[in-house]
């Protein structure tokens, strides 16, 4: 039990810690750089770290059956992941700043998230959800865009 809450938290931490590195690093990419160029030179990382580290997997060796798995749902993760690391590139690119233009699209991506939760798997609100989005709503008409 300790060990799941341990990788409870530590998954939580290795997103967040990504996300924060992956932000800030996207805001520095030079505009002169095509940004189809920047997020295939990205991807070819991903490729030849992820290519390293799968010896080690957390799949415990099952990697083959794992590729037999693949599907159309690593395709639309595709396509959503190259709108939104395009999407984020030229937001940077056209003038919002790091601390603002995350925290917009965030309260709007947590709503969809939230919308999707409870509409197509029925997950529930309680009043204290419900009041944390209003809250959310209002911060975010706070900001000077």
């Amino acid at each position: 039990m300790a060990k799941l809450q341990s990788l409870h938290y530590a998954s939580a931490a290795l997103a967040v810690a990504g996300t924060i590195g992956y932000h800030n690093l996207v805001k520095k990419i030079p505009t002169t750089i095509d940004p189809m160029v920047s997020i295939l030179a990205i991807y070819l990382g991903v490729l030849s770290i992820g290519l390293v580290l799968l010896p080690f997997g957390l799949s415990g060796g099952r990697a083959w059956a794992s590729v037999q798995q693949l599907g159309w749902v690593q395709c639309g993760i595709a396509v959503c992941i190259l709108m939104m690391e395009l999407g984020f590139l030229l937001m940077y690119r056209n003038g919002w700043d790091l601390s603002v233009g995350n925290v917009v699209t965030g309260v709007f991506i947590n709503i969809g998230l939230m919308t999707i939760g409870i509409g197509l798997l029925g997950e529930k609100l309680s009043v204290v959800n419900v009041v944390g989005v209003v809250v959310c709503i209002l911060g975010v008409s706070l900001i000077e865009i």
